[in-house]
Parts: structure tokens; C-alpha cells; sequence
């Protein structure tokens, strides 16, 4: 549930210091959006501590949370690469330190360090990869049968999400999630 890529991250640790000032720290509080839907995309970001949630709001207001991602995960490549405007908004969920680097920094990187690009297209197929198993699991299970597997994650990782983070990542309301919990659903 919660993704990392520490390998990704201790790449940037080891490229740093020869990356003079072409990567910068930056810091987010709990609860603060750094990342915007449909804005252009300016940085690319890797997640050096915290837990942030990428989502999509709809129209009529609901935001669906796409997943939960930690330690070395990389937010802004997608758009970075397809020179499109940000898919999701970020929200950071505890206070996060990020990495940054501008677009063509990050093109560069790309384009000069084989293993920046490896790691960055691994990342890519995972994402895909995880994305088609929650959807699969989401069309041959009932949400009833879904919520004692995602407690069970929860439990494992030892992190506590709010009611309503767990209903934006399952794609139901709050009110059926509380249904479900109560056993009503």
C-alpha cells in the first residue's frame, strides 16, 4: 500500500554532492498540497522523508487517493516526461522533506545517468504494475471483502489513516465506509 524506492533514493544521496546546487531540499507540512491538478509541472520531486498521497479530484468535488507513497518515490516525472499539466494533486499526509529539481534537470539526469534512467522506468513499471493489481482487486471483491485486506496493510506498516483517506483510496464514501466498519455492508 504504502510505496518506497530506496534504491532510487540512495542514487540522489550519491549524486548530490556532485549535483551542486541543481538539487534543493524542501520542506511540507502535514495536511499541505504542494502539487496541484491540471498546474504546470516546474520540479520534479523524490520524497526523502514522509508519506504523501497523490489524488484526483473530480468535478463534483470527490478525490479519488491513487496511492501512498514514501521514501524515494518520485512525484512529477509523468508530466515531466510528457510535457503535460500535473495529472493529481499531492498532499503530504505527515511532514515531508523532498528533493527537487527542475524538468530539465531531471531530463538530463535521464539522458546522462543510465542508472537515474533504469531506476525511473522500474518506478514507472511498478506504478503500472500496482495500479492494474488494485483495480483488478477492486472489480472481484466487494468492498466488504477489500477493507479487512487493507486493515491488515495498515496493521503491518503500523500506519493510522483517517476515515477518510481510507474511503478516497478505496473510491467509496466515507458514510459506506462506515457502513462496512459497522459490518452494514
Amino acid at each position: 500500500m504504502i510505496q518506497t524506492n530506496l534504491d532510487l533514493l540512495q542514487l540522489i544521496n550519491d549524486i548530490l554532492p556532485a549535483a551542486g546546487g541543481a538539487i534543493t531540499t524542501r520542506h511540507f507540512a502535514a495536511g499541505q498540497r504542494f502539487i496541484y491538478q491540471d498546474q504546470e509541472i516546474l520540479q520534479v520531486y523524490i520524497i526523502r522523508s514522509g508519506l504523501v498521497k497523490p489524488l484526483i479530484t473530480e468535478e463534483n468535488g470527490k478525490e479519488y487517493i491513487l496511492e501512498f507513497l514514501g521514501e524515494g518515490e518520485m512525484l512529477g516525472e509523468v508530466e515531466a516526461i510528457r510535457g503535460t499539466k500535473t495529472v493529481c494533486g499531492v498532499d503530504a499526509v505527515t511532514p515531508v522533506t523532498l528533493y527537487a529539481m527542475g524538468v530539465g534537470q531531471f531530463h538530463y539526469f535521464m539522458q546522462t545517468v543510465p542508472a537515474f534512467n533504469t531506476l525511473v522506468l522500474r518506478l514507472l513499471a511498478t506504478r503500472v504494475a500496482n495500479s492494474s493489481v488494485k483495480m483488478a482487486r477492486q472489480q472481484l471483491y466487494t468492498m466488504a471483502e477489500l477493507l479487512p485486506q487493507l486493515q491488515k496493510m495498515l496493521a503491518a506498516q503500523q500506519i493510522e489513516f483517517t476515515k477518510q483517506d481510507l474511503a478516497g483510496y478505496m473510491g467509496i464514501s466515507v458514510r459506506s465506509l462506515n457502513r462496512l466498519l459497522k459490518g452494514d455492508g
